[in-house]
């Protein structure tokens, strides 16, 4: 297991070098979901940039009131290097004192960080807004040639009400902004290489739990999980991560998903942790109380819309109307600490571990087959992305399903993937275990696919049939490539990015 290195972020760290060396006073916006690596991906920037570090003014801001931020500002000023910051240490009192003390800094040549901005929406917290606008417009009209402000937030919505949103203070006033996403699977191979994580299941499993979320990740290096062997890798990630006494992210999910959240809207996601991909109905059947029947879809609406902790899906070629949307927790991370991780650590309050982890594995199981899905399709995104992959998208849909009366004209397909200019089609079937693939199910789906109003065009494309699965043994790639099947792995899409960190395939 090899030390712990900055991976990935090629682009945004180019980007963010671009905004400090433009020879003008900046206000940049970055954004992400959080451990995303935001603050971390300014640090590097400072590591790699000698003057800047000298510069950089950081400050989280607190979930608090004015005396609290105020003195929060106050306290980052007077630890600075720089006499000139910590001069303006006392004068910080207020939002009025605050703003101007930020004012002064930029037109000095200082970089200010404004770490989970998104807490000035806040009623209590609220009027910095207007007074931080008067500064960032004296800072523009005096086109500085030095300085910036960097404002850092995780959640989307709230940001988009202080930014983007006309009635705001300081709408308009952005001058460039970086959404900071996941880790691609690149990186993420970059990682297992340097690390040693050599199984596809491995890389399954993780990414199950935490997707390219880079701070959960360097958790499970600082708990020692990447030297764990294979094949007892999934229970020590449960105990080392989550159950343990010193887990590091035991309460992360609490923490920072769901502590905004009351009542019937974490009933959904616990509904959807135990049931993903189900439908409006089945939620509504659930969940609602007689007196509450209106209130539930309010519930869904904020979790899809506002806090885009659930993904609303619909099947191809349907509109957003339409009723066979099916719902699924977006996280990885809060959909795998919902259904496996926290009730496994609450189990083990009362009983003994191994009678904890044995269930668990079995939620697990499950749960990767939801991921796998997931992962396959994002997989065709990011290698067409980066003309790495074996297929070239014109368009990717989630999959199709469709809700007949009769059960027996039901269609289910994972993935359908089309490259328009070559008159090709992919058809996908995704299964966790290589001998879960059910070849005349699929095929007989496939075709009423294909009979369907609107996709009787598409009989006469290229067909290619695809088995995913997270490792193939070289048994069953000729078995399935003998019935007229491709057959794609990990391993498969690890070689077309060029990265196939030790892995290998059971003969």
């Amino acid at each position: 297991m090899g030390g712990w290195d900055f991976y990935g972020r090629t682009e945004p760290l180019a980007e963010l070098r671009r905004i400090v060396e433009s020879g003008r006073w900046f206000f940049c916006r970055i954004e992400g979901r959080r451990r995303i690596g935001k603050t971390t991906l300014l640090g590097e920037l400072a590591k790699t940039e000698a003057d800047l570090s000298n510069r950089l003014v950081y400050m989280q801001v607190p979930d608090s009131d004015e005396r609290d931020v105020a003195y929060t500002l106050r306290q980052s000023l007077s630890g600075c290097e720089h006499e000139e910051a910590r001069n303006l240490a006392t004068s910080v009192t207020n939002f009025p004192t605050m703003a101007s003390a930020i004012g002064k800094l930029c037109a000095a040549g200082f970089i200010v960080v404004l770490d989970e901005f998104q807490y000035f929406t806040r009623s209590k917290l609220h009027a910095f807004n207007s007074f931080l606008q008067a500064e960032v417009d004296k800072l523009r009209a005096a086109q500085l040639k030095h300085g910036g402000l960097f404002v850092l937030g995780s959640l989307q919505s709230e940001m988009n009400a202080l930014l983007d949103d006309k009635s705001a203070p300081l709408y308009g006033r952005v001058t460039a902004q970086i959404p900071l996403d996941h880790w691609d699977f690149e990186d993420l191979l970059s990682v297992f290489a340097s690390q040693g994580v050599q199984r596809p299941e491995q890389w399954l499993t993780l990414w199950t739990f935490f997707e390219g979320v880079p701070k959960f990740y360097h958790d499970a290096y600082e708990q020692e999980l990447f030297g764990v062997a294979a094949s007892e890798f999934s229970s020590e990630l449960l105990r080392r991560m989550f159950i343990r006494s010193s887990s590091p992210l035991s309460e992360e999910a609490d923490t920072w998903f769901l502590r905004e959240l009351r009542g019937k809207a974490v009933s959904v996601l616990h509904f959807l942790a135990d049931h993903a991909g189900c439908g409006h109905a089945e939620i509504v059947a659930a969940l609602t109380d007689e007196d509450e029947k209106h209130a539930l879809g309010t519930h869904i609406s904020r979790l899809v819309d506002r806090y885009k902790m659930v993904d609303k899906l619909q099947p191809v070629f349907s509109d957003s109307k339409s009723r066979n949307a099916r719902y699924y927790i977006a996280d990885n991370f809060l959909q795998a600490w919902l259904a496996v991780a926290k009730p496994a650590r609450e189990e083990a309050r009362l009983k003994p571990l191994e009678k904890v982890i044995a269930p668990a594995m079995r939620r697990l199981e499950t749960l990767e087959g939801f991921s796998f899905e997931k992962l396959v399709r994002s997989l065709h995104l990011e290698s067409s992305r980066k003309g790495k992959g074996d297929f070239e998208l014109s368009d990717l849909k989630l999959g199709y399903w469709n809700r007949p009366r009769d059960v027996s004209k039901a269609i289910e397909i994972d993935l359908v993937a089309y490259d328009e200019p070559n008159k090709k089609v992919r058809f996908g079937c995704c299964k966790r275990s290589p001998s879960a693939h059910n070849l005349p199910v699929f095929e007989r789906h496939v075709n009423a696919f294909l009979q369907t109003n609107g996709h009787k065009h598409l009989a006469g494309w290229e067909r290619e049939m695809v088995l995913f699965s997270p490792v193939f043994s070289e048994q069953d790639r000729a078995h399935y490539q003998g019935k007229g099947y491709m057959t794609r792995d990990l391993v498969d899409y690890a070689s077309m990015f060029g990265n196939a960190p030790g892995a290998q395939r059971e003969q």
